[in-house]
């Protein structure tokens, strides 16, 4: 098969700078290196050796010592004894001091990455070329502080699938609308070698119960039937990328891929459309991603090779008397080889978002969000969204949410300032896209990979982090997802949603693989979960209830 990836696809592909555990040992021994010399004892080292900070703290304490009086020998002998006696507590005190500057050089850091990050390339919403005043982009606010009194963790209920089985990483995909929650297991076996499977609940009385179960209406082996799911008014769109294809005559085009619209008649599930790609191209992965807005639905091919390998495209198609028509194939100007446009997509109303973590244009796979807007009977191209801090290797566009007037985008390869601990960035509409918020979690470690996935409804955004190690468990990779709720027109962390017991966090779980949020409901996959139905990375999921400002939340202050 053609384009085929390997059974964990993204880690050798998007993260290529080595195993995280080595990684994490460097970063900790370079954060220890200054502290490690600051604290010893400078009798046995050059003066030309010393860190310039202690060189300067000895220098100031000398020219203090000039400016005093000359004392009595006998006074100075009775000082040195003291001296002598209090010499441990002196040497701890000075660490304190030491390892205290060094703090404060970190946050000084800080404050200076974050203030060159307030200026974010803008896209022009209505493709008149203009982009905006740059003046207005200096006085972009940075990442609000987390206020203590919201902070929370809630409690979720685990969705267990009625046939879980070994491998099939049941949580890669899910979507939620009101009381409807599908959840996709693309490596699911029933039908063949990773045909896929998607399950549907629904919440009655209060409870999320299991109530459909789909498999591909055509099934092929590795076609990853539910990679990617989108739902929008009780319609549910389902992508298998690596599908296979048909020609003219007869002859199969290897994982060009599919997708297929569902939608409830008669009180069951049925397939009422099927889309594929207008050239259809081996190994392009139509359907990685879906989404899907009132009367249209756009389908993704980020390894489509229009310009070289991983170019992407996007496809838009709309309804007309019950049938799916393409109404346009969308490509960037720019379109370069591995950009991987249209790796996520997003789609609301009359705006297209599509990530291309690929795009060189910052640096070499730093990533860019595509916008386009529908007006005069077209989509219009609107701009191209950057990080002014972006750096190699970030992946913006990864994962991209949507809701007006907000857009998100996440760079979970992001360097600042761990490696790889990611971040999540924020435009807002008005009348342009303008950069609104750079968001990481506050307790952030090396390798989190913050804002691989991320999604917004309202006034609510959750973001996944899920390759997150939990020191307290002695876990790695089991991941976590963050909840950030809109206060004052800035996004504030209130809280983390953490696995639940069916859902255990354990080793390499990567739970936060996927976050969708609908109003104040919540539901994360953890793809690699091991659990004792279904076995080694059958995967699971969980929905949570976000408490809101009216309502009582846990605290850890409570606890």
């Amino acid at each position: 098969m053609i384009g085929r990836l390997p059974h964990m696809p993204l880690r050798p592909m998007l993260s290529p700078r080595g195993a995280p555990f080595a990684g994490w040992l460097t970063a900790c021994f370079l954060f220890m290196l200054p502290l490690i010399a600051v604290t010893a004892c400078t009798d046995s080292v050059p003066q030309d050796h010393q860190p310039q900070a202690q060189r300067q703290q000895q220098s100031d304490a000398q020219q203090d010592q000039s400016a005093e009086p000359d004392a009595s020998q006998t006074a100075a002998d009775e000082q040195q004894v003291d001296a002598d006696q209090d010499g441990a507590a002196a040497d701890t005190q000075q660490g304190d001091q030491n390892q205290s500057s060094a703090a404060d050089a970190m946050q000084r850091d800080r404050q200076e990455s974050q203030q060159q990050t307030q200026s974010y390339g803008s896209a022009d919403p209505y493709g008149d070329g203009e982009d905006g005043d740059d003046s207005a982009q200096d006085d972009q606010p940075v990442t609000p502080p987390v206020p203590p009194v919201r902070q929370w963790l809630a409690e979720g209920v685990a969705l267990a699938p009625s046939v879980p089985a070994e491998g099939d990483e049941y949580g890669w995909s899910a979507v939620i609308e009101g009381d409807i929650i599908a959840i996709g297991a693309p490596y699911h076996d029933e039908l063949g070698e990773d045909t896929g499977a998607v399950f549907i609940f629904e919440r009655i009385d209060g409870e999320w119960i299991e109530t459909a179960y789909l498999l591909p209406p055509f099934p092929d082996p590795l076609g990853w039937f539910g990679r990617w799911l989108a739902i929008d008014d009780g319609r549910i769109v389902i992508g298998a990328p690596y599908e296979d294809g048909l020609r003219e005559d007869g002859s199969r085009i290897d994982d060009s891929g599919v997708a297929y619209v569902y939608e409830r008649v008669n009180g069951e599930w049925t397939r009422t459309g099927t889309l594929l790609p207008q050239t259809p191209y081996s190994g392009a992965s139509f359907g990685w991603s879906v989404a899907i807005s009132g009367e249209r639905i756009a389908v993704s091919a980020w390894e489509a090779p229009l310009f070289g390998m991983q170019t992407g495209s996007v496809t838009i198609f709309t309804q007309h008397k019950g049938l799916w028509r393409a109404e346009a194939v969308l490509q960037p100007a720019e379109a370069s080889e591995r950009m991987m446009f249209g790796r996520d997509i997003e789609l609301q109303g009359n705006v297209l978002a599509v990530g291309a973590p690929g795009d060189d244009t910052i640096a070499e796979d730093a990533g860019a969000i595509y916008v386009w807007h529908y007006y005069n009977d077209e989509w219009n191209f609107a701009g191209r969204l950057v990080a002014a801090d972006g750096i190699a290797h970030d992946r913006l566009g990864s994962q991209v949410a949507l809701h007006q007037p907000w857009l998100a985008a996440g760079a979970y390869d992001h360097d600042d300032p761990f490696w790889s601990a990611g971040a999540t960035y924020v435009w807002k509409l008005d009348n342009l896209w303008e950069f609104h918020a750079k968001l990481e979690a506050s307790d952030m470690q090396p390798g989190d990979w913050f804002g691989y996935s991320v999604d917004i409804q309202g006034d609510f955004m959750v973001i996944g982090a899920p390759h997150r190690g939990h020191p307290e468990t002695g876990t790695y990779r089991s991941g976590a997802a963050y909840a950030f709720e809109l206060t004052d027109d800035q996004w504030l962390e209130v809280g983390v949603l953490g696995p639940v017991d069916a859902v255990e966090a354990g080793e390499r779980a990567e739970f936060g693989w996927v976050t969708e949020i609908h109003g104040t409901t919540a539901v994360v996959g953890a793809w690699l979960a091991d659990t004792d139905a279904g076995g080694v990375d059958a995967g699971a999921a969980a929905v949570y209830e976000i408490p809101t400002n009216g309502e009582d939340a846990d605290s850890p202050a409570d606890e």
